[in-house]
């Protein structure tokens, strides 16, 4: 409910939930970014760069409203911006993101609900050849894989490892893969998460550890990585949303 008096609309239309899909949501949102989740393997993931994402994310107890941040900063290990992404209004998902030249690089068409999968559109492309990234998971799922134009697949998933943790603690991170080999890691702990945020903020940001397939021949873009990880961050927020109105209308149990 708003300051003004009336539910804020949710980022999907709730009567039209299963019940199964309402648990689901619930479910995936109760565990926190700092939950035990799937247990990775030691892994030989060999960082070459850090990025650090700008966002407070959305608390556990708050007013289901839609974030006011109209513009998510990712800088660079020296504070200079590397990219912005940008929302032209706070009610749309839609955002563009540039580089630290002002390029647009990618656009993202924002969807939350079944049915309604979002698409990244790698900008500047060459015409008549396929520029869109889609998403191909359930959505109420945490784990997000996309499609790339050349047919090859990322995953985003949650995986708890030592080192994810503050102070080389296990913790749990949201870990990138490509046909089985680890691309980067968003890591959010008391030492990396965004200032202002905590452990239970949804959407939180922190920081992006980049792999050594990152920008490679045979790997994948870095604004690829930024924006994807930016869409898993987006989700994280609208789950929460849906469920905090869930609570206020009383629909958690299922009832209307």
């Amino acid at each position: 409910m708003s300051p003004h008096g009336y539910v804020e609309r949710a980022p999907i239309d709730l009567t039209l939930l299963s019940d199964n899909e309402k648990r689901e949501l619930i479910a995936a949102d109760t565990a926190s970014i700092t939950s035990g989740t799937t247990l990775g393997a030691p892994h030989s993931f060999q960082p070459t760069k850090s990025l650090t994402i700008n966002t407070k994310g959305t608390p556990a107890l708050r007013l289901p409203l839609p974030s006011s941040e109209l513009q998510i900063s990712i800088h660079n290990p020296d504070g200079s911006v590397a990219y912005l992404s940008t929302r032209a209004r706070r009610s749309s998902g839609n955002c563009v993101l540039t580089n630290a030249e002002g390029r647009e690089v990618i656009g993202t068409t924002y969807f939350f609900g079944p049915g309604r999968d979002p698409v990244l559109h790698l900008l500047g492309g060459v015409e008549g050849k396929e520029n869109d990234i889609k998403t191909m998971s359930k959505w109420t799922s945490r784990a997000q894989k996309f499609v790339l134009p050349d047919g090859r697949t990322l995953e985003w998933e949650y995986k708890r490892e030592r080192g994810f943790g503050g102070k080389g603690k296990k913790g749990t991170a949201l870990v990138l893969s490509m046909q089985g080999k680890r691309v980067a890691a968003l890591v959010r702990n008391d030492e990396t998460r965004t200032p202002g945020s905590k452990s239970c903020s949804a959407g939180n940001g922190g920081e992006l550890v980049l792999g050594e397939l990152v920008g490679a021949t045979e790997g994948v873009s870095e604004e690829v990585v930024v924006a994807t990880s930016l869409l898993m961050l987006k989700k994280e927020v609208d789950r929460r949303r849906s469920v905090q109105i869930m609570v206020i209308t009383g629909a958690v149990s299922g009832g209307s």
